[in-house]
Protein backbone atom coordinates (compact mmCIF):
# COMPACT_ATOMS: atom_id res chain seq x y z
CA UNK A 1 0.00 0.00 0.00
CA UNK A 2 2.73 2.71 0.64
CA UNK A 3 4.69 1.49 -2.82
CA UNK A 4 1.84 2.31 -4.22
CA UNK A 5 1.33 5.55 -2.21
CA UNK A 6 5.10 6.48 -3.33
CA UNK A 7 4.18 5.98 -6.91
CA UNK A 8 1.49 7.86 -6.95
CA UNK A 9 3.20 10.92 -5.26
CA UNK A 10 6.08 10.29 -7.38
CA UNK A 11 4.07 10.40 -10.84
CA UNK A 12 1.89 13.42 -9.21
CA UNK A 13 5.36 15.26 -8.97
CA UNK A 14 6.60 13.78 -12.42
CA UNK A 15 2.91 15.25 -13.82
CA UNK A 16 3.66 18.75 -12.29
CA UNK A 17 6.82 19.59 -12.89
CA UNK A 18 6.61 18.05 -16.49
CA UNK A 19 5.68 21.06 -18.28
CA UNK A 20 8.34 23.66 -16.40
CA UNK A 21 10.73 21.22 -17.88
CA UNK A 22 9.39 21.11 -21.65
CA UNK A 23 10.38 24.78 -21.59
CA UNK A 24 14.08 23.81 -21.13
CA UNK A 25 13.67 21.04 -23.70
CA UNK A 26 12.07 22.86 -26.36
CA UNK A 27 14.11 25.80 -26.38
CA UNK A 28 17.27 23.31 -26.92
CA UNK A 29 15.11 22.43 -30.07
CA UNK A 30 15.21 26.16 -31.10
CA UNK A 31 18.60 25.71 -31.72
CA UNK A 32 17.91 23.61 -34.80
CA UNK A 33 15.94 26.42 -36.76
CA UNK A 34 18.87 28.80 -35.70
CA UNK A 35 20.88 28.83 -38.83
CA UNK A 36 17.96 29.16 -41.53
CA UNK A 37 16.68 31.63 -39.45
CA UNK A 38 19.17 33.34 -38.62
CA UNK A 39 19.60 34.69 -42.29
CA UNK A 40 16.17 36.07 -42.09
CA UNK A 41 16.13 37.80 -38.16
CA UNK A 42 14.43 41.34 -38.12
CA UNK A 43 16.16 44.18 -36.65
CA UNK A 44 12.88 46.19 -37.29
CA UNK A 45 11.14 47.38 -35.52
CA UNK A 46 12.90 47.34 -32.29
CA UNK A 47 15.55 49.18 -33.74
CA UNK A 48 13.41 51.95 -35.08
CA UNK A 49 11.56 52.26 -31.91
CA UNK A 50 14.72 52.74 -29.64
CA UNK A 51 15.97 54.76 -31.96
CA UNK A 52 13.06 57.09 -32.59
CA UNK A 53 12.38 57.29 -28.26
CA UNK A 54 16.02 57.78 -27.39
CA UNK A 55 17.00 60.66 -30.35
CA UNK A 56 18.37 58.34 -32.54
CA UNK A 57 20.73 56.49 -30.94
CA UNK A 58 20.22 52.98 -29.44
CA UNK A 59 20.48 53.08 -25.42
CA UNK A 60 22.44 49.87 -25.67
CA UNK A 61 25.26 51.73 -27.63
CA UNK A 62 24.61 54.91 -25.57
CA UNK A 63 24.68 53.39 -21.68
CA UNK A 64 28.00 51.43 -22.92
CA UNK A 65 30.01 53.77 -24.64
CA UNK A 66 29.77 55.99 -21.39
CA UNK A 67 30.10 52.78 -18.71
CA UNK A 68 31.34 49.74 -19.88
CA UNK A 69 34.92 49.04 -19.59
CA UNK A 70 35.60 45.43 -21.39
CA UNK A 71 39.38 45.40 -20.09
CA UNK A 72 38.57 46.52 -16.23
CA UNK A 73 35.28 45.14 -15.71
CA UNK A 74 33.64 47.64 -12.53
CA UNK A 75 31.06 46.59 -9.50
CA UNK A 76 28.43 47.32 -11.86
CA UNK A 77 29.10 45.13 -14.29
CA UNK A 78 29.30 41.95 -11.90
CA UNK A 79 25.75 43.36 -10.34
CA UNK A 80 24.17 43.18 -14.43
CA UNK A 81 26.05 39.87 -14.75
CA UNK A 82 23.98 38.67 -11.27
CA UNK A 83 20.99 40.28 -12.16
CA UNK A 84 20.70 38.53 -15.87
CA UNK A 85 21.86 34.47 -14.29
CA UNK A 86 19.27 35.22 -11.52
CA UNK A 87 16.37 35.06 -14.59
CA UNK A 88 17.43 31.52 -14.71
CA UNK A 89 16.76 30.94 -10.51
CA UNK A 90 14.04 33.21 -9.54
CA UNK A 91 10.96 31.62 -11.61
CA UNK A 92 12.11 27.76 -10.36
CA UNK A 93 12.58 28.74 -7.04
CA UNK A 94 9.29 30.58 -6.74
CA UNK A 95 7.96 27.65 -8.47
CA UNK A 96 9.38 25.61 -5.57
CA UNK A 97 8.39 27.79 -2.75
CA UNK A 98 4.62 27.70 -4.10
CA UNK A 99 4.53 23.85 -4.58
CA UNK A 100 5.51 23.34 -0.79
CA UNK A 101 2.87 25.74 0.36
CA UNK A 102 0.58 26.35 -1.67
CA UNK A 103 -0.15 23.87 -4.81
CA UNK A 104 -3.31 25.30 -6.14
CA UNK A 105 -1.31 28.72 -6.79
CA UNK A 106 1.84 26.53 -7.50
CA UNK A 107 0.01 25.12 -10.92
CA UNK A 108 -1.59 28.46 -11.42
CA UNK A 109 1.64 29.82 -11.64
CA UNK A 110 3.58 27.25 -13.79
CA UNK A 111 0.67 27.30 -16.50
CA UNK A 112 1.21 31.15 -16.63
CA UNK A 113 4.84 30.87 -16.89
CA UNK A 114 4.56 27.83 -19.57
CA UNK A 115 2.12 29.59 -22.07
CA UNK A 116 3.77 32.97 -21.78
CA UNK A 117 7.01 30.88 -22.32
CA UNK A 118 5.44 29.15 -25.50
CA UNK A 119 4.12 31.92 -26.21
CA UNK A 120 7.48 33.57 -26.86
CA UNK A 121 8.69 30.44 -28.83
CA UNK A 122 6.04 30.72 -31.31
CA UNK A 123 7.19 34.20 -31.68
CA UNK A 124 10.73 33.50 -32.49
CA UNK A 125 10.17 30.94 -34.87
CA UNK A 126 7.49 33.15 -36.75
CA UNK A 127 9.18 36.19 -36.38
CA UNK A 128 12.68 35.98 -35.87
CA UNK A 129 14.91 39.31 -34.36
CA UNK A 130 18.01 39.95 -33.57
CA UNK A 131 19.78 41.46 -30.20
CA UNK A 132 21.66 44.24 -30.26
CA UNK A 133 25.18 42.97 -30.04
CA UNK A 134 24.34 40.56 -32.56
CA UNK A 135 22.76 43.36 -35.12
CA UNK A 136 26.02 45.35 -34.11
CA UNK A 137 28.29 41.88 -35.95
CA UNK A 138 25.90 42.42 -38.73
CA UNK A 139 26.05 46.22 -38.96
CA UNK A 140 22.32 47.41 -38.23
CA UNK A 141 23.61 49.70 -35.32
CA UNK A 142 27.05 50.91 -34.23
CA UNK A 143 29.35 48.74 -32.00
CA UNK A 144 28.64 47.26 -28.69
CA UNK A 145 29.86 44.27 -26.88
CA UNK A 146 27.83 41.25 -25.54
CA UNK A 147 28.56 41.90 -22.05
CA UNK A 148 27.79 38.46 -20.86
CA UNK A 149 30.09 36.51 -23.17
CA UNK A 150 33.08 39.51 -21.71
CA UNK A 151 32.49 38.87 -18.15
CA UNK A 152 32.97 35.20 -18.02
CA UNK A 153 35.41 35.50 -20.07
CA UNK A 154 37.26 38.21 -17.43
CA UNK A 155 36.12 35.32 -14.78
CA UNK A 156 38.45 32.57 -16.31
CA UNK A 157 35.46 30.15 -17.62
CA UNK A 158 35.64 30.79 -21.86
CA UNK A 159 33.81 27.62 -21.88
CA UNK A 160 30.55 28.89 -20.29
CA UNK A 161 31.41 32.19 -22.45
CA UNK A 162 31.20 30.48 -25.68
CA UNK A 163 27.31 29.95 -24.64
CA UNK A 164 26.86 33.59 -25.26
CA UNK A 165 28.59 33.44 -28.52
CA UNK A 166 27.16 33.74 -32.37
CA UNK A 167 27.27 29.83 -33.20
CA UNK A 168 26.82 28.37 -29.72
CA UNK A 169 25.16 24.76 -29.60
CA UNK A 170 23.37 25.60 -26.71
CA UNK A 171 21.59 29.58 -27.79
CA UNK A 172 18.96 30.56 -29.97
CA UNK A 173 20.62 33.96 -30.56
CA UNK A 174 17.80 35.51 -32.50
CA UNK A 175 15.26 34.52 -30.58
CA UNK A 176 15.20 38.64 -28.92
CA UNK A 177 11.88 39.66 -29.31
CA UNK A 178 9.86 39.58 -26.72
CA UNK A 179 12.30 39.33 -24.12
CA UNK A 180 11.74 36.41 -22.15
CA UNK A 181 14.42 37.67 -19.41
CA UNK A 182 12.08 40.55 -18.94
CA UNK A 183 9.08 38.82 -19.56
CA UNK A 184 9.65 36.39 -16.47
CA UNK A 185 9.74 38.56 -13.89
CA UNK A 186 6.77 41.01 -14.80
CA UNK A 187 5.06 37.49 -14.52
CA UNK A 188 5.68 37.08 -10.97
CA UNK A 189 5.22 41.28 -10.29
CA UNK A 190 1.63 40.32 -11.78
CA UNK A 191 0.95 37.20 -9.88
CA UNK A 192 2.23 38.12 -6.23
CA UNK A 193 1.07 42.08 -6.92
CA UNK A 194 -1.99 41.18 -4.91
CA UNK A 195 -1.03 38.28 -2.82
CA UNK A 196 1.70 40.03 -1.50
CA UNK A 197 1.50 43.91 -1.49
CA UNK A 198 4.51 43.87 1.05
CA UNK A 199 6.82 42.58 -1.62
CA UNK A 200 5.69 45.18 -4.26
CA UNK A 201 8.83 47.78 -4.09
CA UNK A 202 11.31 44.42 -4.16
CA UNK A 203 9.32 43.27 -7.48
CA UNK A 204 9.07 46.96 -9.12
CA UNK A 205 13.23 47.06 -8.34
CA UNK A 206 14.21 43.70 -9.38
CA UNK A 207 12.50 44.62 -12.57
CA UNK A 208 13.46 48.07 -13.38
CA UNK A 209 16.74 46.41 -12.82
CA UNK A 210 16.48 43.33 -15.02
CA UNK A 211 15.43 46.08 -17.93
CA UNK A 212 18.34 48.20 -17.19
CA UNK A 213 20.39 44.63 -17.46
CA UNK A 214 18.76 43.32 -20.67
CA UNK A 215 19.85 47.37 -22.13
CA UNK A 216 23.08 47.72 -20.87
CA UNK A 217 24.64 43.66 -22.03
CA UNK A 218 23.35 44.60 -25.08
CA UNK A 219 20.81 41.31 -25.10
CA UNK A 220 17.53 42.79 -25.89
CA UNK A 221 16.45 46.53 -27.30
CA UNK A 222 14.02 48.16 -25.04
CA UNK A 223 11.32 47.41 -27.62
CA UNK A 224 11.90 43.60 -26.43
CA UNK A 225 11.12 44.40 -22.88
CA UNK A 226 8.08 46.41 -23.72
CA UNK A 227 6.69 43.73 -26.02
CA UNK A 228 8.07 41.01 -23.06
CA UNK A 229 5.90 43.07 -20.08
CA UNK A 230 2.99 42.87 -22.50
CA UNK A 231 2.93 39.02 -23.32
CA UNK A 232 2.97 38.54 -19.33
CA UNK A 233 0.36 41.06 -18.84
CA UNK A 234 -1.40 39.48 -21.43
CA UNK A 235 -1.35 36.07 -19.97
CA UNK A 236 -2.07 36.65 -16.81
CA UNK A 237 -5.21 38.57 -18.03
CA UNK A 238 -6.32 35.36 -19.43
CA UNK A 239 -5.03 33.43 -16.47
CA UNK A 240 -7.73 35.42 -14.77
CA UNK A 241 -10.44 35.85 -16.62
CA UNK A 242 -10.10 31.72 -17.25
CA UNK A 243 -10.39 31.40 -13.31
CA UNK A 244 -13.56 33.56 -12.84
CA UNK A 245 -14.99 31.94 -15.86
CA UNK A 246 -14.80 28.47 -13.85
CA UNK A 247 -15.58 29.93 -10.46
CA UNK A 248 -19.97 29.86 -11.08
CA UNK A 249 -19.51 26.48 -12.46
CA UNK A 250 -18.07 25.20 -9.64
CA UNK A 251 -20.76 27.04 -7.21
CA UNK A 252 -23.18 25.48 -9.16
CA UNK A 253 -22.12 22.18 -9.29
Amino acid sequence: MRRRRKRRSWSRVARDWLPLVSMIAAYRMLHRWSEPLSKKAHVEPQRGFDSLVFRGTVPSVGIQRRHWNPAEPRWWDYATWLVYLSHFVVTPAVAGVLYVRDPAAFRRFRNIAVTGTFAGYATYVTYPAVPPWLASVRGDIEPTDRVMRTMWEHLGTPRVAAVFGEDSELAFPVGALPSLHAAAPFMVLLFFWDRAPRWRPVLVAYNVAMAGTLVYTADHFVFDILLGWGYAAAVHTGANRYASSKRPWRKSS
